[in-house]
């Protein structure tokens, strides 16, 4: 009884999170493409280990290896494509292409039954290398996804927004862990583990990773307006523009920081910055980037910085407190943490380590 109970307890899991995500779906979520592609993601799953478990009980499938194959070949595609959706990253042809080994599999399955060509074994091999390349491919660009996404925030936000990323790093890793149990399982083939005890083992963990991605999964929101569209006019405007434009923009930019003192603005957005200087964001962000090398909130931190030197080192300040509050809150930075991380980066000091070496002499 308990061994059957452990050898469907990923199936369970995996049942769970579909009945979950679709309610979800289905009450009208705030991301339904989001929400959408974990559904499916589960729902695969589901199948996957319906079909394990069935094995395992060695009751009879209603496919047999090929529902297996198949849906095993969809897995990591969906959880891929639900990442891109989390990130708001525009649709490639990546998820179709990664999914097609699953579409060539579906059908060569049934014509090997109907002609007897006797390839079976070279169906699950190659099923097999092919499933070993999804999930390299999945990890290596799931991992870019995440970086550029964090760089598409910094060229929108001066505040620190990184903490959005952080479930989704967490879901890499959690994905990362199951993916390398799966390739091991899936190299070594189910039929190792049928009739063994050790089949525990792997039912065991794997739920424990199933269970980990979809409470995660089910706290990771990414607001709406978090992660800007770029515009296709706007990004071919920009790579069009000649160094004499950029020269003129950038003058401008510069203009607006110092005289205007938009930095001081906590909420400060490319946006805004776009909006005075009489451009667009993508623009903005791709000439910031060609002049400077920096993102927008990089930039937009030196002014920060330099203004939070100017009035640690103004004598006016009479006590260490009031110097520091005074530079967090007059130059533009959202939080204390923020503040003594990106002063610590810029000049190697902490604040109190500047203000005390740049104090003038009594």
């Amino acid at each position: 009884m308990l061994y059957q109970w452990i050898i469907s307890l990923p199936m369970m899991l995996c049942f769970f999170w579909s009945i979950f995500f679709a309610t979800r779906f289905l009450r009208g979520s705030k991301e339904p493409r989001v929400t959408g592609m974990i559904l499916l993601f589960y729902l695969a799953a589901t199948v996957l280990y319906t079909d394990h478990w069935l094995y395992f009980s060695d009751h009879p499938s209603f496919f047999g290896e090929w529902s297996y194959t198949v849906v095993n070949l969809c897995v990591y595609p969906l959880y891929y494509a639900y990442l891109r959706a989390l990130t708001r990253t525009k649709i490639s042809y990546e998820v179709p292409l990664l999914l097609l080994p699953a579409v060539v599999v579906a059908f060569i399955f049934p014509l090997n039954v109907r002609f007897q060509w006797g390839i079976e074994d070279s169906i699950h091999l190659i099923a097999r290398l092919f499933f070993a390349a999804q999930i390299v491919w999945v990890l290596v660009r799931g991992y870019r996804l995440i970086r550029n996404t964090q760089r598409r925030l910094d060229n929108n936000y001066t505040d620190d927004r990184s903490y959005l990323l952080q479930p989704t790093h967490t879901l890499l890793l959690f994905i990362g862990f199951t993916a390398f149990v799966s390739m091991l399982l899936n190299l070594l083939g189910r039929d190792t583990f049928d009739g063994s005890v050790l089949v525990s083992i792997p039912a065991v963990l794997m739920s424990v990773l199933l269970y980990g991605l979809g409470y995660v999964a089910a706290h990771t929101f990414m607001p709406e307006e978090t992660i800007a569209q770029v515009e296709a006019e706007d990004e071919e405007r920009a790579r069009r523009a000649t160094m004499e434009e950029t020269d003129e923009l950038f003058n401008k930019i510069i203009t607006v920081l110092r005289e205007d003192k938009l930095y001081t603005n906590p909420d400060l957005t490319i946006q805004n910055l776009a909006t005075a200087v009489g451009s667009n964001r993508t623009y903005v962000s791709a000439c910031i980037n060609r002049r400077t090398n920096f993102s927008f909130s990089q930039l937009v931190a030196q002014y920060r910085v330099e203004s939070a030197k100017a009035i640690l080192a103004n004598p006016q300040y009479t006590s260490d407190h009031e110097a520091v509050s005074s530079a967090i809150a007059l130059s533009g930075f959202t939080s204390d943490q923020t503040f003594y991380r990106i002063f610590k980066e810029l000049t190697g000091q902490t604040p109190l380590q500047f203000r005390r070496q740049n104090m003038p002499k009594m």
